[in-house]
Order: C-alpha cells, then sequence, then structure tokens
C-alpha cells in the first residue's frame, strides 16, 4: 500500500495552508514507463474522483487514482528539506541507478527523463 512519510505529510501540510489551499489533497499519479521504470506526478485537488484510493496523512489526504496504485503499491511519499526542498517517491520495485534494456550504455544522458535513469533512451 501506498504510505506517505510524517516528514512529508508535516511539509505538505505547511505547504496547503502557505497556499491557502488547506481544502485541497494531493493527487498522485504514476504512469508505467520505459525501461527506467514508473513516471510520477504529483498534483493539488479539492476533491477524490471516483474509484480513488485515499491515504490519509495528518491533516493531508492523498488521491491515487486505481491504476497508479498498481504501481506504487509498496512506495511511499517522502520529503527533502536540504539545499533544495522537495517532495519525491521512493519506489523499491522501481529500477534504480540506470539499468536500461534498450542496448543504450548507462550514463549518455541523465536529463533525458526524470527517474534519473542514465542510458539515455528517452523513456
Amino acid at each position: 500500500m501506498f504510505t506517505v512519510t510524517e516528514k512529508a505529510a508535516q511539509a505538505l501540510s505547511q505547504f496547503l495552508q502557505n497556499e491557502g489551499k488547506g481544502d485541497h489533497g494531493l493527487r498522485v499519479v504514476a504512469q508505467a514507463g520505459g525501461c527506467c521504470g514508473p513516471a510520477y506526478g504529483l498534483f493539488l485537488e479539492k476533491e477524490r474522483a471516483p474509484g480513488d484510493l485515499v491515504v490519509e496523512a495528518g491533516s493531508v489526504k492523498i488521491y491515487v487514482d486505481q491504476m497508479s496504485s498498481t504501481l506504487l503499491s509498496e512506495a511511499k511519499l517522502d520529503f527533502t528539506d536540504g539545499p533544495e526542498p522537495a517532495f519525491y517517491i521512493d519506489n523499491p520495485n522501481s529500477p534504480q541507478g540506470g539499468s536500461c534494456g534498450c542496448g543504450s550504455s548507462e550514463g549518455k544522458d541523465s536529463s533525458s527523463n526524470s527517474n534519473g535513469c542514465g542510458c539515455g533512451c528517452g523513456h
């Protein structure tokens, strides 16, 4: 089941309050990707959609559609507050480090996708 760390829940609650959107929740979307695993999206939404999995984390609600919930079954939303604060998805089922089945070598162009895949194939 998709989970949210306490740190991420607190940061998200603070963010929503600062934005004047305390009545909103966070939609987490995962799309099956190429050789580097799923691509993720985070969006603010006021209401859940029919069929959504709703994860409550403190005072915050996280909405996950049925297709995304399969890809996020063991993942968690976390937050880093270093020099560049950010929310991120930690998914143990996603390939790490750019292992690629497209035939390209690792490390060519990790900017080609959002998962840090180093194969350069753009998937």
